[in-house]
């Protein structure tokens, strides 16, 4: 009896266990439908904590007021967490009559330096359906664009940043500047420096205890220890 509660409580574990591995926290952090628009201004960004798990952001941005747009930037700066890392930034959704949008960013909580010159930047990348990235134009929806930003031929003139994206806070511009209303959202996942094997210890210690068990009965060993 006493092996058998032990069997369920184990296996009891390790299914949260699993379940916890297999549902990171998601969060949309920021959705301009909700919130109102991000700050137009890179000395003000809008300031936002990434959190451990999945991060989106949703906006839109629509063309140079010069070109017949209204709202051609958004700024935000996003904090990484002491102990964390950034492993992907993906270009989640894309909705717009213009093929292509453009996204990059700076170490800082503001952005200083030319947003039109590509030594600004540590790291850059057009985004949309038929996005031109220098080595041919195809489409970023679903892609993780962040180690593709850290590579000088995909993103040259930068600064350059090591992937994946350390602890701080980064200033980022997404921008359309062509008179294109453009609906975007950006995926962010964020994760401990050294991210453990599905399960942490406590999960594979009870992982551990249930191959004990099984293999335990297998032999034909009973419970008789000596207490």
């Amino acid at each position: 009896m006493h092996s058998a509660s032990v069997t369920k409580k184990s296996l009891f574990s390790v299914a949260v266990c699993a379940l916890l591995a297999a549902t990171p926290a998601k969060a949309i952090i920021y959705n301009e439908a909700v919130s109102g628009d991000l700050s137009d201004d890179k000395a003000v960004p809008t300031a936002l904590t990434l959190t451990p798990g999945f991060n989106s952001v949703i906006g839109t941005v629509a063309g140079f007021p010069e070109f017949g747009g209204t709202d051609p930037q958004d700024w935000v700066s996003f904090t990484i967490p002491t102990g964390f890392v950034m492993t992907s930034y993906v270009n989640a959704r894309f909705v717009s009559s213009d093929p292509q949008g453009f996204t990059g960013f700076q170490l800082g909580s503001s952005f200083s330096g030319d947003e039109f010159a590509a030594g600004s930047y540590a790291g850059y990348a057009h985004f949309g359906t038929d996005a031109d990235n220098g080595s041919g134009s195809g489409s970023t929806v679903g892609v993780n664009l962040l180690p593709l930003m850290a590579d000088p031929l995909f993103a040259p003139g930068t600064t350059g940043f090591t992937f994946p994206l350390a602890a701080g806070t980064y200033t980022f511009l997404i921008q359309q500047g062509d008179p294109s209303t453009t609906g975007y959202r950006f995926n962010m996942t964020v994760r401990p420096v050294q991210v453990p094997e599905p399960g942490s210890s406590l999960c594979l210690l009870a992982m551990g205890t249930v191959t004990a068990l099984a293999l335990r009965r297998r032999l034909g060993y009973s419970d008789r220890r000596i207490r």
